[in-house]
């Protein structure tokens, strides 16, 4: 499946703000306050709140459960926009109490009243990984459950579910015939791996009893299959997605409600390795949210994955792919046989865990959380909007290639600067493409050698240029004396691409390099003459006057400059920041070096190509 609509964003963690609250009169927030970019015909709930948590009352108000605080009981009258807390669950002693969770939520009213809140206990969590005997180390995160039978005031039947290590929790479901259905994983040693089982109770939260495992094998602190998601089909039996790294989910039926599973069998959806949610909409459709692929992508044949010989750097035996940058929505009318093409609802970095939940009849509420601080978010979307593509850019295509090395290449999660600039001008409605042309530790001299397939193939209108950091670089842990380019010729090659990219009539952008900062890694390398190891600025030795050549090529030329070495120099000039603010490893960019370049890429372009009208 292909997205249908690609939205645009652009995210900036470390401009990120606090938690925003519902506001009934607030205009919808900005992606830089978000951290993220909607879909267009999506809206901004709240922000610190879990769909699963979710309870709606009798008389029209809303119940929402957490596990912060000993267990908070909270009720709204007007649709989530503000809280009056009723309740707290349990005030008592460990183990099981009620702390904090920053994944998903799972709250549930059962038919006859009951009101369940199933939860982990934190306070008493263990995790660590022996690389070496690739084992976790005496792992504890225990699962508990809680329930109410008055509404909510008081709660009772406190206990604990699951033993062991039993990471997310996404899912409850209750069956037509009165079951209760959570599914739990658990980690499994010999080798160490996630398998997956799913708790029942038929007395309304007060006994559970335990399925069968799922295991499909692995080796890896995140490898096997886990993190399950249900589904009641129409001829009762339950079907459940989980979590693999294997490209795709797995899927497995019960038709003894969750006590046993069967046909145990991988599934053609693709999707990165991380959760999904399944709901049943008041329609009959299936809704499923999830993280796929990365765009262009395919999913691999199961023949093709082998493993490694020891765990990826994902924790998995299999080389998996760990993309969180996109989630997307897709329904099915045939029980999840077949899917509508996916709605691309939030484009951003690490937007996973989501869930759903139906506030009214074809009125979803998703949730997921966003960013490296895992803020919870809440959105909503209509079913009908779902199914009924946006009209398509308008205008003339206007076609950027990002011309550089590893600074400007994809580089796994991270939202680079060419993301951005997609991202943000589709979402102005331009008709945009944009084009990575970004290769790791590319010079000019190598990068001459495909130019004419990686820029002027494409046919440009406008070409960024970013190289220099490789060109500069002594090898002193090869014994190398001088820079890989020496500094004339890489003048030359600039002006030499300026040249060809202006002879076809495209406009060039020329950006220096970012400075560096030393780490140790980097140290290990390169801290040694000619670089100054003591100097906080030591590794910029050479590259500063490799930054300078980059502005004469492009006063000489007439082009225009986005100084990145000058940008982010400033940036650490202000009060409690520093340059390693806007860097990952030293070297490269961050989300937030990104975004800094992308801003100032923007303002070129606008200016250069602005928007029809």
């Amino acid at each position: 499946m292909k997205p249908l609509l690609a939205c645009s964003l652009a995210a900036v963690g470390l401009l990120a703000g606090p938690v925003l609250p519902a506001s009934p009169d607030a205009p919808r927030p900005s992606w830089r306050e978000l951290g993220y970019r909607l879909h267009p015909r999506c809206t901004f709930l709240m922000q610190g709140r879990a769909a699963g948590s979710f309870i709606a009352l009798g008389d029209g108000r809303l119940m929402s459960l957490k596990s912060d605080d000993n267990g908070t009981v909270e009720v709204s009258s007007d649709d989530g926009k503000t809280w009056r807390r009723i309740a707290t669950m349990y005030e008592g002693e460990g183990p099981g109490r009620l702390t904090k969770d920053y994944e998903c939520q799972i709250a549930l009213k059962t038919r006859s009243g009951v009101l369940l809140w199933i939860y982990r206990d934190f306070e008493n969590f263990r995790w660590k990984w022996d690389d070496r005997a690739g084992e976790a180390v005496d792992p504890s995160l225990t699962v508990w459950s809680i329930r109410s039978l008055d509404g909510g005031k008081t709660w009772v039947d406190r206990q604990m579910i699951a033993g062991g290590y039993c990471g997310s929790l996404n899912d409850v479901l209750q069956t037509r015939t009165g079951e209760i259905v959570v599914p739990i994983q658990q980690y499994v040693p010999g080798p160490g791996r996630h398998c997956q089982y799913t708790w029942t109770s038929a007395d309304d939260g007060k006994t559970w009893q335990r399925s069968n495992v799922i295991d499909v094998g692995g080796h890896g602190h995140h490898d096997g299959v886990f993190e399950g998601t249900l589904a009641e089909l129409a001829d009762g039996r339950l079907m459940m997605l989980m979590r693999t790294p294997r490209d795709r989910f797995w899927r497995a039926y019960s038709s003894d409600a969750g006590l046993t599973w069967e046909q145990i069998e991988p599934t053609t959806i693709a999707a990165s390795t991380a959760p999904g949610f399944l709901l049943r909409l008041a329609s009959g459709r299936l809704a499923l949210v999830w993280n796929p692929l990365p765009a262009g992508v395919a999913m691999r044949p199961l023949s093709e994955l082998r493993p490694g010989d020891k765990p990826y750097s994902q924790g998995t035996e299999l080389p998996a792919h760990n993309w969180r940058n996109s989630l997307q929505i897709a329904l099915s009318g045939d029980e999840g046989q077949s899917w509508t093409e996916p709605v691309t609802v939030a484009l951003g970095p690490r937007l996973c865990y989501p869930q759903m939940w139906e506030r009214r009849p074809g009125e979803i509420w998703v949730s997921f959380v966003a960013g490296s601080k895992w803020v919870r978010n809440l959105i909503a979307v209509h079913e009908n909007d779902l199914l009924e593509p946006l009209p398509g850019p308008t205008g003339k295509p206007l076609t950027i290639v990002a011309f550089g090395s590893s600074t400007t290449a994809p580089r796994g999660s991270l939202v680079i600067y060419s993301t951005l600039l997609e991202w943000e001008l589709a979402g102005e409605g331009r008709n945009v493409a944009v084009v990575n042309a970004g290769v790791g530790s590319d010079t000019t001299a190598t990068a001459a050698a495909r130019f004419e397939r990686d820029v002027l193939a494409h046919e440009p209108d406008l070409v960024v240029i970013q190289l220099g950091i490789n060109d500069s670089a002594v090898d002193v842990w090869k014994n190398a004396t001088e820079p890989r380019v020496p500094i004339d010729e890489y003048e030359r090659r600039l002006e030499e691409f300026v040249t060809a990219i202006e002879a076809r009539g495209a406009t060039v952008v020329l950006m220096t390099p970012n400075p560096l900062r030393w780490t140790d890694r980097l140290k290990a390398l390169y801290g040694k003459p000619p670089y100054d190891a003591d100097d906080p600025d030591g590794f910029n030795l050479l590259l500063r006057d490799y930054a300078e050549r980059v502005r004469r090529v492009a006063a000489r030329n007439g082009v225009p400059l986005v100084d990145s070495f000058r940008l982010f120099t400033e940036y650490g000039r202000g009060e409690g920041r520093s340059v390693d603010d806007l860097l990952l490893d030293g070297m490269h960019p961050n989300d937030a070096g990104h975004a800094l370049e992308a801003d100032a890429l923007l303002e070129v372009i606008r200016a250069t190509f602005p928007a029809e009208r």
